[in-house]
């Protein structure tokens, strides 16, 4: 079978949530014996557009439409070198199943290639509040953004789903979501990602020699992109103050546009007379550094104020037998609340956060043990559990 993902930026590249996701299933497909290419655009202007061999997948970089994100003509540029990259660098092959993970690139590749493949559609999230978000906080440029493209995106989804034979959601939220917006009835197939641990599970102590953090204190963690939906101001506001009077730290992983002003707010946050610093900022980290962290830390934070659509990262940290403190934003409950009922708290909410973190390191909240967390990660979101049904909508006589 000749598959095709078509996603924003392949994972090696630029690493986000939806680019794991794709690299994940596209190996798994490749497992299969399948030939697996990835369709993306350039991470930067640097690198040559064409098509490059990784791990066995060929992956086909184009330049992404240069047109400013306000202007009008915007979707209709990038679906236009979207198709002009498939003619370009696809027209070789006959694709029995196209996998769509950005609708924008995907009626892109419809127009290159036509309807003759099979569309499978996987929605990370849906694409017109995902836009709204990043909108609302750009001031009145993205006022104006909002009032030109929600429509336009929101056709844009459509079609893509419209052309799709079969539709993947990671969650119950973002199935229900898509149903409120476009009513797609029964179509949508509900399969979570998985997640295999990629080393092996250090125990903390060699975690933390590792890493070079202190042995004994009580640690936080998080690993975010620092943009505006992701709450990590609320939660230096609310584990900020424990930092002063308490013996634990917080370790954030990962980069972003808020960084600089999140390092501001930390550092009002310093013991006073002290030059000890208990919050701090990793920057990007390696998928093996991510998992050493995870072993490493006594409790992962997920402070997102919305559109968690799904959350791989409550069931990376799980994985390694580390308790997530999360909020009720979207899709979080739905794999929080069977195993940590009692450590999900509002979102948005400071002192919610800082409320139930106290209790955590008070040790008043009941933790399930670290091979509890694992098995139950393992089961519900594990590979054998996950991909074969995943499988099911790629070859259907799975």
């Amino acid at each position: 079978m000749e598959y095709l993902a078509v996603v924003e930026f392949c994972f090696a590249d630029r690493p986000s949530g939806a680019g794991r996701v794709a690299w994940d299933i596209a190996t798994a497909m490749r497992l299969r014996g399948h030939s697996v290419t990835i369709l993306c655009y350039l991470a930067n202007n640097e690198m040559p557009e064409g098509v490059e061999l990784m791990d066995g997948i060929r992956v086909v970089r184009f330049r992404k439409s240069e047109r400013p994100s306000w202007h009008p003509a915007r979707l209709r540029a990038i679906r236009d070198a979207t198709a002009a990259a498939c003619r370009t660098w696809l027209g070789d092959r006959r694709f029995d199943v196209v996998h769509v993970h950005s609708p924008i690139q995907g009626v892109g590749v419809l127009a290159g290639l036509g309807r003759r493949p099979r569309y499978v559609y996987t929605a990370h999230s849906p694409v017109v509040l995902e836009q709204d978000i990043i909108w609302r906080s750009q001031g009145w440029t993205g006022v104006l953004k909002l009032l030109l493209g929600r429509g336009l995106l929101a056709s844009v989804e459509r079609r893509m789903l419209e052309a799709s034979a079969a539709i993947h959601a990671l969650s119950e939220f973002t199935r229900s979501e898509l149903e409120r917006a476009y009513r797609v009835g029964q179509r949508v197939s509900v399969i979570p990602h998985w997640y295999t641990p990629r080393g092996p599970r250090l125990g903390k102590p060699e975690a933390r020699r590792a890493l070079g953090w202190p042995q004994d204190a009580k640690i936080f963690f998080t690993v975010r992109g620092m943009g505006p939906r992701y709450g990590l101001d609320v939660a230096i506001r609310a584990l900020g103050p424990l930092t002063q009077e308490s013996d634990c730290h917080f370790y954030l992983g990962g980069d972003g546009q808020l960084r600089p002003e999140l390092e501001a707010l930390a550092a009002t946050f310093r013991r006073a007379g002290s030059l000890d610093e208990r919050i701090h900022f990793m920057g990007r980290i390696s998928d093996e550094q991510l998992e050493t962290t995870y072993a490493a830390a006594d409790l992962f934070i997920l402070p997102t104020l919305a559109l968690e659509c799904f959350g791989l990262i409550t069931i990376e940290a799980m994985s390694f037998g580390c308790p997530v403190l999360g909020t009720d934003a979207a899709a979080i409950p739905e794999s929080l609340a069977p195993i940590l009922p009692e450590f999900i708290v509002p979102a948005g909410d400071v002192a919610a956060l800082q409320s139930r973190a106290r209790q955590f390191l008070q040790g008043s909240l009941s933790v399930p043990g670290r091979q509890t967390l694992i098995d139950y990660a393992g089961g519900r979101y594990g590979e054998a559990t996950v991909v074969p049904e995943l499988l099911r909508l790629f070859e259907p006589s799975v």
